[in-house]
């Protein structure tokens, strides 16, 4: 029998507080979302905007001295803040707020349309909080890159919930594939495929079994072929076919922004007087500032009772979370960029084409903060520069080796293989295979699959499905 008893044991343990947690959260919204959340605390929060009564039930545990000392310090905040409530680095010409940019788009993203749909479906915080996690790491054709054994290393490794079970993760991507756009969340585009099927309820059709049963025979396109394999007539396999044709290779393309649409950057890079210069655009966001009526109530807080003490006391605190959260994020965000400026130099000076591959682990080194960090800072955001728009995003990436000894960026090759895509003609398009001998012959080191791989996540299909009969 096991020898059972209790002992005490010392460890060192990193614990995120609820505040920190939320300024975590506060770090990886996008622009459009502050807005409303900071909006929201706006209309609550009268010692941001308004007075307004808010009646805070009496805390038995906190006594006038704790009230009194807590006022104090914030007597002394208060004081050190300028009108609008914020704490600019002094003398840095880097960082600047910029003239309102009137670029506002009103097409949702698709982030927040699941978001949404999120909210409505699920009300379990915890299963809330893993289906938030699973939306943010979706790619841009809305497509999850990570496994649930991935997703579930991450939350812990995040602390975004307490020891998530295979079972709850698994749950909560079947809720979010129910979605709209439908196919979105898919591992791959088999997947996506079958949850389109499904959706449109083909399940068991002759067109769900192709995909089901023999994906790979999509791609040669060999109808009676596939006719024999089903033991179906070739008509009901062209039709089949022709459903599969109607499917979306990108369930959220539709939420892109495409060369029509035009967004609202949080960051601007921009050359003045021959030096790259980071700009926060803060445009869009309410300035904050503490209300007169409440400075005035802190100035004279001896002649308050007990209850209104606490709830100034509260209030303020809170007000004091966004003041400095608001400004942690825009710190964050701004040494975020130029640290990828650094690193992506050639690609501002030389132009898109020269792209390096860039891991965020180097960014995070450089900013000294977790790789975590990084990614919360990254996603949905966005940056303006000579070149366009671009989403943070798309400064990081793996790259393939060259003759020279050299990384090419993997968003590089994916453009080089859409050139060569373009320029084809159209009644002999290449094959993934003649596609490989080109790069191979420019000098990439490249394989035949990487090519499908790269060419099916830009949602190019396949040389039989891309030929074109001459007239």
């Amino acid at each position: 029998m096991p020898d059972i008893r209790l002992e005490q044991k010392l460890s060192l343990k990193q614990v995120l507080t609820p505040q920190l947690i939320q300024s975590l959260q506060l770090l990886q919204i996008p622009k459009l979302e502050l807005e409303t959340e900071l909006r929201a605390e706006l209309e609550q929060n009268p010692v941001l905007d308004i007075v307004e009564e808010d009646p805070i039930p009496a805390d038995e545990r906190t006594t006038e001295d704790d009230l009194d000392r807590d006022l104090d310090d914030w007597d002394k905040f208060a004081d050190g803040l300028n009108l609008y409530g914020t704490q600019l680095p002094e003398n840095d010409p880097d960082v600047e707020e910029i003239a309102p940019y009137f670029g506002v788009s009103n097409e949702e993203t698709l982030s927040s349309h699941l978001l949404s749909q999120l909210c409505i479906t699920v009300k379990s915080p915890r299963l809330y909080d893993i289906g938030e996690f699973i939306i943010g790491n979706l790619d841009e054709r809305g497509f999850l890159p990570l496994s649930d054994e991935e997703l579930r290393n991450e939350l812990i490794a995040n602390d975004i919930i307490e020891d998530p079970t295979p079972e709850e993760i698994a749950h909560a991507v079947t809720i979010i594939q129910s979605f709209s756009p439908s196919g979105v969340a898919a591992h791959d585009l088999r997947e996506s495929f079958l949850i389109q099927l499904a959706d449109k309820g083909k399940e068991g059709t002759v067109a769900w079994k192709i995909v089901h049963d023999h994906f790979q025979q999509i791609t040669t396109r060999n109808v009676p072929q596939l006719a024999d394999i089903l033991g179906v007539p070739v008509p009901e396999a062209e039709e089949a076919m022709h459903v599969l044709a109607m499917l979306s290779f990108s369930p959220g393309a539709d939420f892109a922004v495409g060369t029509s649409g035009r967004i609202d950057p949080d960051l601007i890079i921009e050359k003045v007087q021959g030096r790259w210069i980071v700009r926060y655009n803060g445009a869009g966001i309410p300035e904050l500032k503490i209300n007169n009526a409440y400075r005035s109530m802190l100035k004279h807080r001896e002649s308050l009772d007990t209850d209104t003490k606490r709830f100034l006391s509260k209030k303020l605190n809170s007000a004091q979370w966004w003041i400095k959260a608001l400004n942690q994020r825009k710190d964050t965000m701004v040494r975020t960029m130029r640290a990828i400026l650094h690193h992506q130099f050639a690609f501002f000076e030389q132009g898109p084409s020269n792209l390096l591959p860039l891991k965020m682990e180097e960014i995070a080194e450089e900013v000294d903060v977790h790789p975590a960090t990084i990614s919360r800072v990254v996603r949905d955001k966005y940056v303006q520069t000579p070149f366009g728009v671009y989403p943070l995003r798309h400064f990081f990436g793996g790259g393939l080796a060259t003759e020279t000894g050299e990384d090419i960026a993997t968003e590089n090759v994916k453009r080089l293989i859409e050139n060569l895509i373009e320029e084809e003609d159209s009644a002999k398009p290449l094959a993934d295979q003649k596609i490989t001998e080109n790069l191979n012959e420019r000098g990439i080191q490249i394989a035949r699959r990487t090519v499908a791989k790269y060419r099916e996540e830009m949602g190019i299909p396949t040389a039989r499905m891309r030929k074109k009969r001459r007239k």
